[in-house]
């Protein structure tokens, strides 16, 4: 089937070639307008040589007739804020207004390309939130409270942001109170003159410039005897009216790439604007197809993104061997689009050796280029790094993801090793700069303090130093030219810096340095690089936008998954959806119909299409399809359309090859120890026959082996030092008044000075924070237990307030109990309990806390809880199952009562912090009778545990995973195990 743009080619050679060089062509994009004028050079091998017309893009064609030069994204965003300040009466920091920035150059930009009645939008603007509607989305306050400080409420406020004060709070009109809204069209003004001025504009404003240009212009005015506007879809007003006004002169000629299989034309999406277009601008030579066959369309799911690359490769290669593609060695009839730019590289690498040659279409983003990924690491680093009393300290999990980038790897393999295994040797959680310099000063440039200037010329330096750096390091590693690629992205990260750098030494801008790390990753998110090659020879690869106007017999689609392809749209935007409606702006439905009519228009014409998407459900990722798809599955015929699933060839899983060990000479010597009174005796802990009960295998890697995971140090508070912070505080609020005296009397008297002694309790809760959080300390003894009092910051400080409401909670609810005695907290205990007539076990612990109630005869044993257990068990099975806590205080009843001989009564107590608000202090239940004395329920319970643990001991029993393994997912040797798969 002759293309499109060929099409166009032959009818204009045949019928007017000799007029050729006083026409003009315009297209959507260069690589169009390349195939064409290839197209048209292959008809001019004649004798007499044919001139050629002018070829263009749009773009080109308006800036031809534009007084202005566009300006680049940061003269529009420093342009702006300077107008914003001189309307503003009290000016905000560059910093809080970087983000409202791109949302105002984005709207005023819409505003002039559609051709808004910019007065009347920007009235109905001020009189829509006149009526406290608030248009932001909850995403963008997100935003706005990580750019501003500002929290916006989410959800559905009353009203529409406001400038606020240094304090957050709102300006009232005594704080010259400004609302932005309110000066939405001066600032569109004086935006737009300060531009002007100096002979630049934005491409909205040069769209509009032309377009009322062109109102008054006659056909003579023009360079052109005609301009063929050949393949556009979804128009702006500007270029609606630039079109009229060449169609009511009569030079203007409209050839629409419309020629789709009937089932397609039925998408309304697809064709919303074409319809209408096709009907306004008609074209002067009748180039359409009288049918349009359906392709052979291919729709196969792969678990993995790899396995997209992979199968691509395998299809190029069918491809050639079937003739599929009429020459390997050229392969110009197919092609390759990518509308996720991620599997770029990976794709590269999966090209097979019978395609000879490779043109790519598309820019690579410099997002995804290993320099920018690894600033990303270091601005992290840097916006995290802390200064404390004159030196500099990075947070160890930022230090890490840096030295563990394959970039830096690449040029310091041992030096990334050494820091890192000297960090996690010495449990470091923040890392002094100095620390690293003076041990390791090979990698000093990139561990570098920035310091605040509020020019970003710190950050300039920092950046430009460290690319001299990296590149130079490369040039050294580089024998064989295998660092090339690495080497021309730093070359454009260099350049990307040097630009946002002379613009901001332009226009004078201070900033902070965090907001010039976030101007440079911005900057970065928005470049490409490009790849120089033969655009008409070789296999294609391409992003969407590439393909207009072009055909191919042979498309492969990747990616095309839901939220890829179309991929999600979010409009960041003052004006309100119902305003741009009513003004004519683009909206989601415009995005739409232009992403449909991009996929029907590529498969349309194809002869085999094949459309890959990623199946792997993961997560919120669901493994959708693209909504294409399901519409190509509704509209075509069973016989044009093929489903499949690719999988990987794996071996399948054997249900019996869970992991079993048997219990030999030296385990059982190990397990005996647990029961031995001797020197080498050892004690099972309460965790330790827990684990059993879950699971004898996880028992046996833990306990026999040794196997432990990693104690890795995080960035957040997990659940076991939040309970580990809380225990310490509880014993030591009560240590502190007991001192050496065997017990103490509570009375409410006791309780009110403990709750109002608030700066004891902080000190208390800082100490323990530092200790087992920060990791600043060692054990605080009960007669020294502010050890270190370094002031809480960020999450530390507001859990702090957490357990100090959990502690001053469990002051007031004791008052019930008044007068008690505290006896002792982490009580530690030893002691043996029986398993059979002949054999006895070592248990040891540590209990929370014992008191004793007025009665002064029953003891209260206490086990302090921050997580969600339950005190209330419905039968002797579930605490061996379910409700494991409770297990817990019996072992510990049975071990203090072992310790001090006597049987007095004990009352098991989890003091469930989370649920005091709520529950108070509940006793242990059993169904709805409580608890008071665990002698009543002893014998049931030990001898349940006794014929649970009796297969321990038991050389014949095997250690075996969990028949129902229901915390397999959670497991620490699952890996090992096999039992989870």
């Amino acid at each position: 089937m002759t293309s499109f743009l060929q099409r166009i080619a032959d009818i204009y050679f045949q019928a007017e070639k000799e007029k050729l060089a006083d026409y003009c062509f315009i297209f959507p994009n260069k690589r169009s307008g390349t195939f064409f004028q290839h197209f048209l050079s292959e008809l001019n091998d004649g004798p007499t040589p044919v001139f050629e017309p002018k070829i263009t893009t749009i773009s080109d064609f308006i800036a031809d007739f534009s007084d202005y030069v566009e300006a680049s994204r940061y003269d529009l965003l420093f342009t702006m804020y300077n107008e914003y300040a001189k309307l503003s009466q009290e000016i905000e920091d560059f910093d809080r207004f970087v983000f409202w920035g791109d949302m105002l150059i984005s709207d005023f930009n819409d505003v002039d390309r559609y051709m808004a009645d910019a007065p009347m939008l920007f009235k109905n603007i001020t009189d829509y939130n006149e009526i406290s509607t608030d248009f932001l989305t909850d995403e963008q306050k997100l935003i706005i409270k990580q750019y501003w400080g500002v929290d916006l409420p989410l959800g559905n406020p009353e009203s529409f942001w406001t400038h606020l004060n240094e304090k957050g709070e709102p300006r009232t009109n005594r704080d010259s109170f400004v609302k932005l809204w309110e000066i939405l069209y001066p600032l569109y003004s004086g935006y737009r003159k300060s531009l002007a001025d100096r002979g630049l504009c934005y491409s909205g404003m040069q769209y509009k410039e032309v377009a009322e240009r062109f109102k008054t212009m006659q056909a003579e005015d023009f360079p052109y005897k005609r301009i063929i506007i050949v393949g556009f879809n979804v128009l702006s007003m500007s270029e609606i009216k630039i079109f009229e006004r060449l169609r009511d002169l009569g030079i203007g000629d409209f050839y629409w790439d419309y020629d789709l299989p009937e089932a397609f034309k039925d998408n309304r999406s697809a064709t919303f604007f074409l319809k209408k277009y096709v009907k306004e601008f008609r074209s002067l030579y009748d180039i359409s197809l009288p049918e349009v066959d359906m392709p052979e369309i291919e729709i196969i799911s792969v678990p993995s993104n790899i396995g997209q690359v992979k199968l691509t490769g395998k299809l190029l290669e069918e491809m050639s061997e079937s003739g599929d593609i009429a020459d390997s060695g050229n392969a110009i009839d197919t092609a390759i689009v990518l509308p996720s730019e991620n599997l770029f590289i990976d794709l590269l690498h999966s090209v097979p050796e019978s395609i000879n040659s490779v043109n790519i279409t598309m820019g690579y983003p410099l997002r995804l280029t290993s320099i920018a990924t690894l600033m990303r690491n270091i601005t992290m680093m840097h916006m995290r790094a802390r200064k404390v009393r004159d030196i500099w300290s990075f947070f160890y999990e930022d230090v890490k993801d840096v030295l563990s980038h394959p970039l830096l790897k690449a040029i310091a393999p041992e030096l990334c090793k050494d820091i890192v295994n000297q960090i996690d040797f010495n449990k470091m959680f923040t890392i002094p700069v100095d620390w690293i310099n003076s041990n390791f000063d090979g990698l000093s440039t990139v561990f570098f303090p920035v310091e605040e200037q509020h020019t970003g010329d710190s950050v300039f330096d920092y950046q430009c130093r460290l690319v001299d750096f990296i590149a130079g390091r490369l040039k050294q590693l580089d024998d064989n030219g295998s660092t090339s690629m690495e080497l021309g992205f730093l070359t454009r990260y260099r350049i990307s810096l040097d630009l946002l750098h002379n613009a901001i030494s332009r226009y004078g801008i201070t900033m902070k340095e965090n907001t010039f790390f976030h101007l440079i990753d911005r900057t970065i998110n928005a470049e490409s690089v490009n790849f120089i090659g033969e655009p008409l020879k070789g296999l294609q690869i391409m992003g969407v936008l590439e393909t207009r106007a072009l055909d191919f017999d042979n498309v492969i689609l990747l990616s095309m998954n839901e939220r890829i392809f179309p991929r999600k749209h979010y409009t960041r935007s003052f004006i309100p959806d119902v305003l741009r409606r009513s003004f004519g702006l683009s909206t989601l439905e415009f995005q739409e119909c232009i992403y449909a009519y991009y996929f029907y228009r590529l498969i349309a014409r194809a002869k085999k299409v094949k459309l890959l998407y990623d199946s792997r459900t993961s997560g919120l990722k669901g493994g959708e399809m693209s909504r294409y798809l399901y519409q190509l599955l509704y509209l075509c015929d069973s016989g044009n359309i093929v489903r499949r699933n690719a999988y990987y060839d794996m071996p399948p899983s054997n249900p019996d090859s869970s992991l079993s060990v048997e219990k030999n000479e030296e385990i059982m010597a190990r397990l005996n120890c647990y029961l031995s009174t001797g020197s080498d005796r050892k004690s099972l802990s309460a965790s330790a026959i827990k684990k059993y009960l879950n699971c004898p295998l996880e028992f046996y890697f833990h306990y026999i082996e040794h196997i432990r995971p990693e104690d890795e140090i995080t960035d957040y508070m997990d659940e076991s030092t939040f309970g580990t912070i809380v225990h310490q505080v509880s014993e030591h609020s009560y240590n502190r008044l007991k001192g050496n005296l065997p017990e103490l009397k509570v009375t409410a008297e006791i309780l009110d000075r403990l709750k109002s002694e608030v700066t004891e309790l902080e000190k208390l809760i800082t100490s323990a924070t530092n200790q087992h959080y920060h990791h600043l300390s060692s054990q605080a003894p009960d007669d020294k237990p502010y050890i270190n009092l370094t002031p809480l910051h960020g999450e530390a400080k507001v859990i702090g307030e957490v357990i100090r409401e959990f502690i001053i909670k469990m002051f007031d609810l004791e008052k019930s109990l008044v007068p008690f005695y505290f006896i002792e907290g982490e009580h530690k205990f030893q002691a043996r309990i029986p398993i059979d007539d002949d054999r006895a076990f070592n248990i040891g612990g540590s209990i929370d806390r014992i008191d004793m109630l007025a009665d002064r005869r029953t003891l209260r044993i206490i086990d302090y809880k921050t997580g969600g257990d339950d005190s209330t068990f419905k039968d002797i099975d579930e605490i061996f199952s379910k409700k494991k806590a409770i297990l817990q205080l019996f072992l510990y009843c049975n071990g203090l009562a072992y310790e001090k001989k006597d049987n007095s009564p004990m009352q098991p107590i989890l003091y469930l912090f989370k649920k005091f608000s709520t529950d108070g202090i509940q006793p242990v239940k059993y169904g709805s009778d409580d608890l008071v004395d665990y002698h009543n329920l002893n014998d049931e319970v030990m001898g349940m545990l006794r014929e649970r643990l009796s297969g321990l001991f038991d050389r014949d029993k095997p250690f075996e995973p969990d028949p129902s393994p229901e915390h397999c997912h959670f497991c620490n040797y699952k890996e090992i195990c096999g039992q989870a798969q």
